[in-house]
């Protein structure tokens, strides 16, 4: 049930994230907010899971360039798998060729086997829609 559930909130979050295709924006072009930003990385680093993966939502959802490298840190260190995939689809949407290398790494690497999958998926699909690239494939 409980898996049921994650795979659902997951494929949301993906059919989502794809039906959206601004272009990275700042967040000065959202808000005028002045803690915007401060707030929205401590959010994607906060020990609450979920203000944490509303964050990382949210940076995805209107591509928050300012966030790229604080969401590829916290994909480094992530320790729930759900979090880590999501982060990934974000990069992904983002479009981060260096939140993608990391996306990479841990297709290999992930000891959790539903991450290697789907993050593979993820990378793949990058791979496919940059023309000079080959498909990355692991099993």
């Amino acid at each position: 049930m409980k898996n049921t559930i994650l795979l659902t909130v997951t494929f949301l979050a993906a059919l989502f994230l794809s039906s959206v295709n601004a272009q990275t924006q700042s967040i000065n072009e959202i808000t005028s907010n002045k803690y915007a930003l401060k707030n929205l990385v401590a959010g994607i680093h906060s020990d609450n899971l979920g203000v944490k993966r509303s964050s990382v939502y949210f940076a995805g959802k209107y591509k928050i360039a300012e966030t790229e490298d604080e969401l590829i840190s916290q994909l480094k260190k992530e320790e729930d798998p759900s979090t880590r995939i999501l982060i990934a689809l974000v990069l992904f949407e983002m479009g981060s060729e260096e939140g993608l290398n990391e996306v990479k790494d841990i297709s290999m690497n992930d000891e959790d086997s539903k991450v290697r999958r789907i993050t593979t998926q993820i990378y793949n699909d990058y791979l496919l829609n940059d023309s000079e690239s080959t498909v990355f494939v692991t099993e």
